[in-house]
């Protein structure tokens, strides 16, 4: 596994639990919007930060619960499906 390329960061990253999902990219977010925060917006050092901290932990909160709600639903549409899967038809 290449730590380099793309698609294996997010076959890593799909195999986390949600709680490692919503702390990586909520880690991510904050730097980003930290960085624009105080480069773009023009905001001073305490006040990005305050900003990119409020906002990393709504995006965080929803987040975690959206992946929680979908991981959910499928595994319940997981349990009711009859049949074979669409690639094991034909075998």
């Amino acid at each position: 596994m290449d730590l380099m390329n793309p698609s294996d960061l997010l076959i890593r990253f799909r195999q986390m639990l949600p709680f490692q999902q919503t702390v990586v990219a909520g880690l991510i977010l904050f730097v980003v919007y930290e960085l624009y925060a105080s480069l773009v917006a023009g905001l001073k050092p305490l006040e990005a930060a305050r900003e990119s901290m409020y906002n990393t932990i709504i995006f965080m909160v929803v987040y975690y619960f959206a992946t929680i709600v979908i991981m959910r639903k499928n595994m319940q549409a997981g349990t009711h499906v009859k049949g074979p899967k669409k690639g094991l038809r034909g075998k």
